[in-house]
Formats: structure tokens, C-alpha cells, sequence
């Protein structure tokens, strides 16, 4: 299981501390002592990263998570026969275990007369710099990413006396970076990560009928993530297209996607 380290206060670091590792030589190791091990073939996937997660509802912080992974897998084939491991013990031993069940499982699993991993002319890389990756998703301290959220749903809240509940406001942030490397001599990589912010207004109007909805942004860095107030206000605003409670808002620009749930940790541009 990833290493979870949960933030007891608001006092949180900006970065969940982990030890300095070398994906790259992690993975193009694990595939050279799986050839040297008697495979035909083999890949092997190296990954770490890390995740802040928030949500205010009603100014009361309901959740707040902080934490930290790294994960690691290897795919080795005998012929036609393929068996795949994973593990986030990055120790010497963990490595040797995970890899040495991968070889055994390999050989007797079932054939597959379509396995096999992909030609060297179906490879390449994009060279560039493909703006999936920005440092500065972190750089807001703990309590002005909770603050984040807390403004997001203040200002939802504000917007209408009609708006009396809410199912918060949350803000998350994330980084990672993934390594891919086969027998076939290629290696490649790439980071990525993205903030988000959201609010979820619940709506009441005199005869008791009830509307939730939501409106939220998300962006690969921090400069382009809507301001809190934004997401919540005209004309973004949850409810705000109709002015009524029971409508739905209008269509979204095409530069917007909406989709239900918010983006979280576990969604959006997380990859």
C-alpha cells in the first residue's frame, strides 16, 4: 500500500517529505535482471508523487488530507506467457521479491497469441516541454490552501438568500511522475499535476424544494486556477444562469467542462 501520511493540523508542510530516488534506474534495472532472469521480453512502470486534499463545509474543515506514494511494477513475458507484479517496497529485497514472482508466474500462466509489449517502430517520445508540469501548485502554505476553499463556499453561500446549505468547498493539488522503460532499449518519462478549487451550493426556495449544484476550476498550475470568489460568483455561479432555483444552469462556454463529481485527487487531470 502507498505510504499515507495524514496532516493532523492545519499547520501542514507545503510538500510531504520522500526519500530522493531514481526512477529511471529503478525501472531500466528492473527490466535488465528480468531479461537476465530468462524472459523473452519485459517493462516495467516506476511512479511517484504526491496529493493535498481539502474540504470546508459550512467554514468548518471536514476533511484535510495530505500524502505521499511511489509504486512500482514490472510485466515479463516467456513467449507468449506474461505475468505482471507490483509493489512500493523499493527496498533491494522488496525489488528481488517483487521481480522473481513475476518470472515464476510467467511460466505457467496461459498463453496469449496476441502479448506480447510494442514494436520499436511503435515507440517515440514528444520532445518539448508539453506544460503538464508546474511546480508552483504547491507553493501555497496549508492554511491558505484550506482558506481556498473556505472563500469558494462563502462566496456561494453569499451569493443568495435562497442558498442556505452547502456540501462544501474543497481544494486539491497534485504531483507525479511516471517512468516507463522495456527490453526493447527505451525509456521515457514525464510529470505532471494540477490544483483544483470547487463549491457545492444547496439551494431552497419558499416551498421547500430543494437544488444542488455545483461550478469548480482546475488547472495544470496554481496562476491559472480561478480565483476562489470567481468560481463561486457570476457568471459561473451554481444556479446563477436561471436566477431559479430549480434550473439547471445555462451551457457552458466550450473552453469549460463540467461533469459530475467535482474534480478531486482521485480525478481530472490526474494521469
Amino acid at each position: 500500500m502507498p505510504d499515507i501520511q495524514t496532516v493532523p493540523s492545519t499547520q501542514s508542510e507545503t510538500r510531504t517529505p520522500k526519500l530522493e530516488t531514481d526512477l529511471r534506474e529503478v525501472a531500466q534495472d528492473l527490466v535488465r535482471r528480468a531479461m537476465a532472469g530468462g524472459a523473452t521480453a519485459a517493462e516495467a512502470v516506476v511512479r511517484e508523487g504526491d496529493e493535498f486534499s481539502t474540504l470546508v463545509r459550512l467554514g468548518q474543515v471536514e476533511t484535510l488530507k495530505e500524502s505521499g506514494s511511489r509504486a512500482v511494477g514490472i510485466r515479463v513475458f516467456f513467449g507468449k506467457r506474461a505475468a505482471s507484479t507490483y509493489s512500493s517496497d523499493f527496498s533491494r529485497a522488496g525489488l528481488d521479491r517483487m521481480l522473481s514472482s513475476a518470472l515464476a508466474l510467467s511460466k505457467i500462466t496461459s498463453e496469449d497469441p496476441f502479448g506480447g509489449i510494442p514494436e520499436p517502430a511503435q515507440l517515440g517520445q514528444l520532445t518539448g516541454d508539453l506544460d503538464l508540469y508546474h511546480e508552483d501548485v504547491y507553493s501555497l502554505p496549508g492554511p491558505d490552501r484550506i482558506d481556498y476553499a473556505r472563500r469558494a463556499e462563502k462566496a456561494a453561500l453569499d451569493f443568495d438568500l435562497r442558498i442556505k446549505n452547502s456540501e462544501g468547498g474543497s481544494f486539491d493539488a497534485a504531483t507525479g511522475h511516471k517512468v516507463l522503460a522495456n527490453s526493447h532499449g527505451f525509456v521515457g518519462e514525464y510529470r505532471r499535476s494540477y490544483c483544483s478549487v470547487a463549491a457545492i451550493p444547496i439551494a431552497q426556495d419558499d416551498k421547500g424544494a430543494m437544488q444542488r449544484d455545483y461550478w469548480f476550476s482546475v488547472a495544470r498550475n496554481l496562476g491559472r486556477l480561478e480565483p476562489a470568489e470567481r468560481v463561486a460568483s457570476p457568471p459561473n455561479a451554481p444556479f446563477a444562469a436561471s436566477g431559479r432555483a430549480k434550473r439547471r444552469p445555462r451551457k457552458c462556454p466550450s473552453s469549460s467542462i463540467r461533469w459530475w463529481p467535482p474534480p478531486s485527487s482521485n480525478t481530472s487531470l490526474k494521469a
